[in-house]
């Protein structure tokens, strides 16, 4: 594990800012056992190991055991080639890409000899995935990789849109500890996260891709309609996303497609898009310990971090599948879009039934007597409530002649489907530039600011101690500590008057300090804001507001004694002259001194927050008004920052 720890010698104990137990210098954490195991058992799962295991360790046939190899492989594939779009080669990737190669040269050995015994082939692809020849661990090496590599590839994604403030954050954590000075201040995050903004929009299209996943059951047509979006001529080709009548999928899988996606209305405006495979969830499985299915492929949906979500479906719609949509445009404000797959089966049975013959057994004229009539009823019968349902048939693999003659005549609503996905990946890559700037935002937040390198916390815990003498004394220390914070942080006149020109609204927030008091405008709105769940998560652990009134009336009132002198002199100043002659215990006195510290911390972790939620409103302001530059405002679907609020 990747320590982040607080050196204090040769021979001191620091303290794991993970766990927060305190460790002697040169020392590990104890692992976990329990939770390791969990992990495991839950990686099996969500990688389908066990599949794999049970054909290696028993008999199987040889196409079972190549197209287990192949799925691997594509896996891995697919993440080489995100891999290689945003970092630079590494280790890692030259071992995955080995392994690679491996797997390809066993399922060609496989094709090759089908009448060889497998054994040979199934030792060979044990020792390439594993780490060990423990049969409960068969696998590992294949998940660390996926692992690591997916890892990689999200952290690299937003940084590399990001570089000015990516780099500026890398800047001041290798500052942090060595300069007297607090370095970091708010306006230089605000501007360099402007420039980057301004760098996003000064492309013929858009660099950022919008990302379109699809969900659905196992074996509903997922991965066939991935790859005819993608324009994928054949299942063989390597970048195809895997199809099977088994589960195929095992992580989200990102296919970039070739062709931006063109806005309908207007040919200029053209969107880079990524489809998500997103793993399938078994209907007999889901019918089983039904709750605990529900909720993991919720998480599963939510992890995939998608604009678009494509819900795939074969039959009626389940109340599972509808809590689905309710998940995705309800809590996670997302568009979903509804597709019923398959429909070439339904077409040929009523086909049937209407003329009494089959598909390819009539001539063209007969069979266009009863197109009209046929694709009605299959609208009637797949109709849902004020939505809309795209027929579609991706079958790269017909089983009968009437399919394949259907098929060549008829592509149902495909066009209609790319038409709207072009339409909604158009504005949907505005929000996708938003959350990815928030991130890096709270990143800038949380690991340059969110710290107790702001300012000498003890000197304030040390006189709040002393001024404990005194009825409500200790509130002080407090109160000169936040000019200290503000200082620090660089909030002054210049961060106001840069902040008011973008004319910020916040909405259903409360602002828990008055420091941006006068440059953002609070409102409460119906609708839940989309980025208050999603992008910014309300910053992880937001800190309880610490407030008494009375105290700060006492503060008020003493606080122009100490102005007149400043930093530890003032507060030095304060408390003599306040504690004289007063006789207080030790205990009252340690306990002040932790419970200032407390409030310090606590105030800096409110400013924290209500910067996020202020950088929230203004990377949408920025947003709208580089748009505005660009389409001279005539695009009628234009982002306003009212719309990105409450979308």
């Amino acid at each position: 594990m990747n320590q982040i720890q607080t050196y204090n010698g040769n021979d001191r104990p620091f303290q794991c800012m993970y766990c927060l137990q305190v460790y002697r210098n040169n020392s590990l954490p104890e692992e976990n056992q329990i939770l390791i195991k969990q992990l495991w058992n839950e990686s099996i799962i969500r990688y389908g190991i066990k599949r794999t295991q049970d054909l290696i360790t028993k008999e199987c046939t040889h196409e079972d055991l190549s197209f287990d190899i192949d799925c691997r492989r594509r896996h891995l594939i697919n993440l080489i080639s995100l891999y290689k779009r945003f970092c630079d080669r590494t280790q890692c990737l030259l071992k995955t890409e080995y392994i690679v190669n491996q797997l390809t040269d066993i399922i060609r050995y496989i094709k090759e000899n089908p009448k060889n015994n497998l054994d040979e082939c199934k030792t060979f692809y044990r020792r390439l995935i594993s780490l060990t020849n423990n049969d409960n661990e068969i696998g590992l090496l294949y998940i660390g990789l996926c692992e690591n590599l997916q890892l990689e590839i999200s952290e690299a994604e937003y940084c590399s849109m990001f570089p000015k403030t990516n780099g500026k954050i890398n800047e001041w954590l290798h500052q942090q500890g060595s300069a007297n000075e607090f370095q970091p201040k708010l306006l230089d995050l605000f501007q360099i996260i402007e420039q980057d903004l301004i760098n996003q929009w000064s492309n013929p299209y858009l660099i950022v891709s919008t990302k379109i996943g699809v969900i659905g059951y196992t074996s509903t047509g997922k991965s066939s309609l991935i790859n005819r979006l993608l324009g994928v001529k054949s299942l063989t080709e390597d970048d195809a996303a895997p199809v099977s009548i088994n589960k195929g999928t095992y992580f989200p899988l990102q296919f970039e497609r070739k062709q931006p996606l063109i806005y309908p209305d207007d040919q200029k405006k053209k969107t880079v898009v990524t489809f998500v495979d997103i793993q399938g969830v078994d209907k007999q499985e889901s019918s089983v310990d039904n709750e605990t299915k529900e909720d993991g492929y919720l998480d599963e949906i939510r992890k995939a971090d998608c604009d678009i979500y494509i819900l795939v479906y074969d039959e009626k719609l389940r109340e599972v599948q509808q809590n689905w949509i309710v998940y995705i445009e309800e809590i996670l404000k997302r568009k979903c879009v509804l597709v019923r797959s398959k429909t070439d089966i339904d077409y040929l049975t009523k086909f049937q039934e209407l003329s009494g013959t089959s598909f390819a057994g009539c001539e063209q004229k007969q069979r266009s007597e009863f197109e009209s009539t046929i694709i009605e009823q299959l609208r009637l019968d797949n109709s849902i409530e004020s939505r809309a349902v795209y027929l579609v048939a991706c079958d790269y693999s017909p089983n009968s002649d009437d399919a394949v003659l259907l098929l060549k005549e008829q592509s149902f609503d495909y066009s209609k489907l790319l038409t709207e996905l072009s339409r909604l990946a158009f504005d949907a890559c505005s929000y996708r530039i938003h959350a990815l700037a928030n991130r890096i935002i709270a990143r800038a937040i949380n690991t340059s600011f969110r710290r107790g390198y702001v300012l000498n916390i003890l000197k304030y815990k040390v006189a709040a101690g002393f001024a404990s003498i005194i009825p409500f004394g200790d509130q002080l220390p407090r109160y000169l500590s936040r000019d200290n914070i503000r200082d620090a942080f660089g909030i002054d006149d210049t961060l106001l008057q840069y902040l008011t020109q973008f004319h910020l609204i916040i909405y259903n927030y409360k602002l828990q300090t008055s420091v941006f008091d006068g440059c953002v405008e609070i409102r409460e709105s119906q609708n839940n804001s989309k980025l208050d769940a999603k992008w910014v998560g309300r910053v992880a652990g937001t800190a309880l507001v610490v407030s008494s009134g009375f105290a700060d009336d006492i503060v008020r009132v003493a606080a122009p004694a100490a102005t007149v002198l400043s930093g530890a002199a003032r507060v030095a100043f304060t408390v003599a002259t306040l504690g004289i002659g007063l006789v207080i215990s030790a205990g009252v006195s340690a306990w002040s001194a932790v419970d200032s510290g407390k409030h310090i911390f606590s105030y800096i972790n409110r400013i924290c927050d209500d910067t996020i939620m202020v950088t929230d409103s203004l990377i949408a302001s920025i947003i709208e008004r580089e748009r505005e530059k660009i389409f001279n405002n005539n695009h009628p679907t234009a982002l306003t920052t009212d719309s990105v609020k409450n979308k």
